[in-house]
């Protein structure tokens, strides 16, 4: 029971690992920490008496507006997106307020009437927070505040793009790998970046090929031992308790030791793989940094550009993924490249203008997430019909991971599996982990880009096709049952099996097959081992006693019959067999033996 419990739970563990290696590569399509936070920098309202005249708040009074707007947006309230908007002429407190009415790029004179409700529902939405104002503090701050104040509160909290981010070690070589891609999508791909990622992968699984080939010698080598495995299992068949389990699988360790053979060497290479996986999978999602070469900055710069407000000069997309670029450039290719232009007085930013300046080399270079009507540079959404064609990229992907689980196990080495309730584990585990990783990327890519789900699809059914030549071309060797009688009597005779111990002679029962080899059954063996040798000795003290003409030994009194049988029922272990039974299981011990 014990066994079994400890195989279900290491099966757990490793699914659980599967699992959780999944979540980190997908890591970036969160929606970042659950408390959003807003930084005013604070020597801006360091003023002097020349610019406090300007001014209707004082700079002690500016700075405890800038504490309390940084506790309302902690608190859920973009203070910041309201306040850009009031700068704007949009108030965007007012309950009849529409964004999506608002014309993209439109801006309306100044409203210093919203800026002052943006603050007292800052207020109120930070009342929990002991950076609130009061009523009267309030009250001044309404009354005094004038457009100067509200500019220098918006710049207090603009942030500066650094467009030379992001160029490290790393990142030179995974922009190298986006090159290519680029390459490919313009070249090869027509610029159809669909295209051009079901080529990159055809390209990796090329260069990935020495791993593959590494893992096929490491199955070959595992699988020409296939003989001599079943014949150490064959030897312990019928047994499933601990001692014999643990016996059996020390044998099989030696086995690989004798044949200089790692059951853990063909998981280096996956090892290896891992991060390239990860590192792909970054390069195709954000194609604005690694295949047009912008700075990493610029992938947040232009995730807040999109998601703003269009009262704030924004785009007002709803995002479906906040880290990557595929989403916000298809949707920029799609409504027109002139989206950018906005960029330049974006007030979030406080060099809006070199952002655009960056951006404008390679607007034209931005590809086609198109494929016909349909952009697969969205996310599925169950909402919007009109494309409803990647709704079934999920489906896709569900299918394509099932059946290649189910192919990968008739042209890969597959170990040895017990018989009986082993056997049956390991097709249970089997089923559900051809269920479960299937349905997990079935439910990712309804979280991210469909053209991330396409790539993952492709990439596994040219990993299949791989995995197919390569079982062609270096084919796993194939045994009769000759092979498996010879491997078995080649075992039975070599030295390395399992020598009789200077115990065979005695009485043992398969049950108790080497119990003081363990130290779980070392008591309990030692104390029967005891017990047997003791009775033994008595035996053949009697028949030393015995006359020339085969009289017994004088008998014991009735009193002295009663000790010596007491003393043996005590001696004797409660579970060792019967006299009759321990024959018997000594001579199938000493045959098996």
């Amino acid at each position: 029971m014990k066994k079994q419990t400890g195989k279900i739970t290491g099966r757990l563990i490793a699914l659980t690992m599967m699992i959780v290696l999944v979540l980190t590569v997908l890591t970036s399509c969160g929606t970042g920490s659950a408390t959003p936070t807003l930084t005013f920098n604070n020597d801006a309202f360091l003023l002097d008496d020349e610019q406090s005249a300007e001014h209707g708040l004082k700079p002690t009074q500016l700075s405890e507006v800038s504490k309390m707007l940084s506790a309302a947006y902690a608190a859920g309230f973009d203070v910041q997106e309201a306040l850009i908007a009031a700068s704007r002429g949009y108030d965007m407190t007012a309950s009849d307020f529409d964004d999506s009415k608002v014309e993209i790029g439109v801006a309306k004179e100044f409203s210093l009437d919203a800026a002052k409700k943006v603050i007292e529902k800052a207020n109120l939405t930070a009342a929990s927070q002991e950076d609130v104002l009061s009523d009267g503090e309030l009250e001044q701050v309404i009354a005094n505040l004038n457009r100067a104040d509200v500019e220098l509160l918006i710049s207090a909290c603009q942030t500066t793009v650094d467009l030379t981010a992001g160029n490290d070690l790393i990142s030179t070589i995974l922009g190298a790998i986006g090159t290519v891609l680029n390459w490919l999508t313009n070249t090869l791909g027509f610029g159809n970046y669909v295209l051009g990622i079901c080529l990159f992968a055809v390209i990796i699984e090329i260069l990935m090929l020495p791993f593959a080939i590494k893992q096929q010698k490491n199955s070959i080598k595992q699988a020409s031992l296939r003989p001599k495995e079943m014949a150490i299992k064959n030897k312990y068949k019928g047994r499933n308790d601990q001692p014999t389990m643990q016996k059996m699988q020390a044998e099989i360790q030696d086995l690989y030791q004798r044949e200089n053979f790692s059951p853990y060497s063909g998981c280096l290479p996956l090892l290896v793989q891992l991060p390239i996986i990860m590192a792909l999978y970054s390069i195709v999602m954000d194609p604005l940094h690694y295949v047009l070469g912008q700075a990493s900055s610029m992938t947040s710069a232009l995730t807040t550009y999109a998601g703003a407000a269009h009262a704030a000069g924004g785009l007002g997309a709803s995002l479906s993924s906040t880290n990557g670029t595929i989403e916000i450039l298809s949707y920029i290719k799609t409504n027109g490249t002139e989206l950018l232009n906005g960029l330049k007085d974006f007030s979030f930013f406080s060099n809006g203008s070199e952002v655009f300046n960056a951006l404008d080399p390679v607007i034209d270079s931005i590809p086609n997430f198109n494929i016909g009507p349909f952009n697969f540079g969205l996310v599925p959404n169950l909402n919007d019909w009109s494309n409803w064609i990647l709704l079934l990229v999920p489906v896709i992907t569900f299918a394509t991971y099932f059946a290649t689980a189910k192919l990968n196990r008739k042209f890969m080495y597959q170990s040895v599996a017990n018989e009986g309730a082993d056997a049956r584990q390991v097709a249970c585990s089997n089923n559900m982990m051809d269920i479960t990783m299937p349905a997990m990327s079935a439910f990712f890519t309804m979280a991210v880009p469909s053209v991330i789900g396409i790539y993952w699809a492709f990439r596994s059914w040219i990993g299949l096709l791989k995995t197919f030549i390569m079982s062609k071309v270096m084919p796993l060797p194939t045994f009769t049952e000759a092979d498996y009688k010879a491997a078995a009597k080649e075992m039975a005779s070599s030295k390395h099996v399992v020598k009789k111990s200077e115990r065979a002679g005695s009485v043992r029962s398969l049950h108790y097959i080497d119990d003081e080899d363990f130290e779980d059954t070392r008591e309990r063996g030692l104390a029967r081992k005891a017990a047997i040798e003791e009775r033994e000795r008595r035996e053949q003290e009697n028949k030393a006693k015995a006359t020339p003409f085969g009289a017994l030994p004088m008998k014991e009194s009735n009193k002295q019959q009663k000790k010596n049988k007491k003393k043996d029922t005590e001696e004797q272990p409660s579970e060792a067999p019967s006299d009759t039974a321990e024959t018997q299981e000594n001579d199938n011990n000493q045959d098996e033996v």
